[in-house]
């Protein structure tokens, strides 16, 4: 990442600023109660009303490991008449932070933006359930609109996943999960400043470094060795052929573009098709100022042209 890039504009510029005093080694090494504490509070200080008309509904999704809850958020314009189209969406935070509700912000915009049902996941957290625990709730969810999706009003033949940070890592695993071992197909994975490898991250921004990173991967881990699975790390895949077509949004001042950078060229060198774009002047996370940066925005916008875009590709008369 270079170091003179400057912040897209004034709400980006005091974000990072917040986010580099919140995210510090210190704060990696708190109790895990405590940094969740932090983190909660942290993100209720840019979280914002969701778009009117998007209601939500609480629902339970039965995984090998027990009952997962889901909010599932509709959209305010809707044909009552016919089914929705769906996203399944997988919230960031380092696989050890966050829930469905501290992305209610960037989700709601999302289900309103792009007319669509989202299923926003409340996936099993690191340090108490490591890998594979949270890529099988996730596996569930899909599963789970797959086979009881119409009875709440989805269609399961427009499906896309998305997620952002961990959430997109999660997303992209899926997606090789259900290639090598068959499942629901899927339109699209929505990978916004997705976490793909163990390597390549470089500066800090956004309350994101190395050492971050490296925090993060560890308790995700556990004390396995997954560098180089290919559902834990996507970038470590032998084979890119196969997987549905991508959107991934990386952002300038992340110290982890690289890694969305690099899966977008081999999904395209394995002739898989993707849309790819940087948010200029941006840092990881910059889903919390959807409602404050107008650059911020546009990349949320971006996403849902593309959700929508896969979605007419399969558009289906109404029941």
């Amino acid at each position: 990442m270079k170091q003179d890039i400057k912040p897209a504009d004034a709400a980006v510029a005091a974000f990072i600023v917040d986010s580099d005093q919140v995210f510090t080694p210190a704060y990696d090494a708190l109790p895990m109660a405590e940094q969740r504490r932090i983190y909660d509070a942290y993100w209720q200080r840019y979280h914002a009303e969701r778009p009117a008309g998007v209601t939500v509904e609480s629902i339970q999704i039965s995984t090998p490991g027990g009952e997962c809850r889901a909010i599932l958020y509709r959209p305010p314009h809707r044909n009552a008449a016919g089914s929705l189209p769906v996203v399944v969406y997988f919230h960031g935070g380092g696989w050890m932070l966050g829930s469905p509700e501290s992305h209610d912000l960037p989700v709601g915009r999302l289900c309103a933006e792009a007319e669509v049902a989202v299923l926003s996941l409340d996936y099993s957290l690191s340090p108490e359930h490591i890998f594979p625990d949270a890529l099988m709730d996730c596996l569930a969810a899909l599963n789970w609109v797959a086979g009881e999706g119409r009875e709440h009003g989805l269609d399961s033949e427009r499906l896309v996943v998305a997620g952002d940070s961990a959430g997109a890592n999660l997303a992209a695993g899926l997606c090789m999960w259900v290639r090598d071992h068959g499942g629901p197909r899927i339109l699209l994975q929505a990978l916004i400043y997705p976490a793909l490898t163990t390597e390549v991250a470089v500066g800090k921004s956004g309350g994101v470094s190395p050492a971050s990173v490296s925090h993060y991967v560890k308790a995700y881990f556990g004390k396995q060795n997954l560098a180089a699975n290919s559902y834990a790390m996507p970038l470590s895949a032998k084979s890119f052929a196969g997987l549905p077509p991508a959107f991934i949004a990386t952002a300038e001042m992340d110290p982890i573009l690289p890694h969305g950078e690099m899966f977008a060229e081999r999904l395209r060198h394995a002739g898989i098709p993707c849309d790819y774009t940087c948010g200029y002047g941006l840092p990881h996370t910059y889903l919390r100022l959807v409602h404050l940066s107008p650059a911020a925005a546009q990349e949320l916008s971006s996403c849902c042209s593309a959700i929508r875009a896969a979605i007419h590709l399969r558009q289906r008369p109404a029941a």
